[in-house]
């Protein structure tokens, strides 16, 4: 690193900022994709307008019980995630063994239902609808068990400050639970079908992580997730510039052209690279970070202390998200001096993330 002028900058080594937070903003961005399948949703499971005068007479009580029981489950979902997004873990695992027990009362409700359909006469038609529609049903609740039992596992690291292990089953548990609304998508599709007199039936999405992926206690790291590699030499001589907002706002150009992606190329691989740029033309600029960004999500963006004093930011996904230029990315809003941790460098942004969180070098190239 190149050190420039940090003058009115806290400790380049600081890992903290002017407000606390649990310091896992990876999970919190890995969980935004819960929290926004949790809200997307909105919980709606269709009924079947299938009849027949021959179906038992109990049939739509049992179906309307199964339902129940599965829209329970999707309003504890919609709970259990808003606890583990603002770092609520023991009330999380709480709600997480509650949803056990839900989720077999849910499975309990199935049966009951099979049964009922077994013992009732039915239809070429109905009975290839049930029998896609049960399928999907059975699928869910796996889908329920083990999305909890991954969150609760989750929770349980977060808490202990194990960052890795806490990462590792969080993604997990995210993948569960995006197989747990997409199948509820299915269900709702089967109804459609149903009642367009279609006999064109959807099956469930296979729930084949468990077997794809490696046990995270048992795999070592590198099983579980190869890291990224910092390049060497990381930073690199270019031509000096200085740290004041018009030399940042040339090195900043037109901005982005690689578009935004959520989880691929998103705020913390632009922020990095950016800092990345800066520094290699003798800026000094910091890599900023924030748990809890607008409520929501975690977030990375970049400081840039100025003379006197004073320091700028950069929005780094301002360009991308919205096709402005280099200028707009540079802002003085309060907001963007209130962080949780503030990283000198690379190295020690990536101490404390893991690279695969910076990792801008494997999408663009070095320039």
């Amino acid at each position: 690193m190149i050190a420039g002028n940090t003058s009115g900058m806290p400790n380049r080594r600081s890992r903290t900022g002017t407000s606390t937070s649990i310091p896992i903003p990876t999970l919190v961005v890995v969980l935004v994709v819960i929290s926004t399948l949790a809200v997307s949703i909105s919980g709606c499971v269709y009924e079947s307008d299938v009849t027949d005068d021959s179906h038992h007479v109990d049939l739509a009580e049992y179906h309307a019980e199964v339902m129940d029981h599965l829209q329970i489950i999707i309003e504890f979902w919609n709970h259990t995630t808003t606890l583990f997004n603002e770092h609520e873990y023991a009330a999380c695992r709480e709600e997480c063994e509650r949803l056990d027990e839900r989720n077999e009362e849910y499975a309990s409700s199935i049966g009951s239902f099979e049964r009922v359909i077994a013992e009732a006469s039915l239809t070429e038609s109905d009975d290839m609808y049930y029998e896609a529609q049960f399928k999907i049903l059975h699928v869910i609740h796996n889908n329920t068990n083990q999305s909890a039992s991954d969150l609760r596992m989750a929770c349980k690291y977060a808490a202990e400050g194990n960052d890795m292990k806490a990462r590792i089953y969080a993604e997990r548990a995210s993948r569960h639970i995006d197989s747990f609304y997409a199948n509820i998508d299915r269900f709702n599709t089967n109804v459609n079908v149903s009642n367009t007199g279609s006999r064109d039936f959807v099956s469930p999405l296979p729930d084949d992580y468990e077997s794809s992926s490696p046990d995270p206690l048992n795999a070592t790291p590198y099983e579980v997730s190869i890291p990224a590699e910092i390049p060497d030499p990381y930073y690199l001589t270019k031509t000096t510039f200085q740290n004041t907002h018009d030399e940042v706002e040339r090195l900043l150009g037109k901005g982005f052209i690689t578009p935004y992606e959520g989880f691929v190329f998103d705020c913390s691989e632009m922020a990095s690279y950016i800092e990345w740029k800066l520094e290699c033309h003798n800026i000094t600029a910091y890599i900023a970070t924030k748990d809890n960004w607008d409520g929501v999500y975690g977030h990375a963006w970049v400081i840039v202390p100025l003379k006197k004093g004073k320091c700028l930011a950069i929005e780094p996904t301002i360009s991308a998200a919205e096709g402005s230029f280099g200028e707009k990315m540079i802002t003085y809003d309060r907001k963007y001096f209130v962080y949780d941790h503030l990283f000198e460098d690379i190295y020690d942004a990536s101490e404390f993330f893991g690279a695969d969180e910076w990792d801008w070098w494997n999408k663009l190239e070095s320039k």
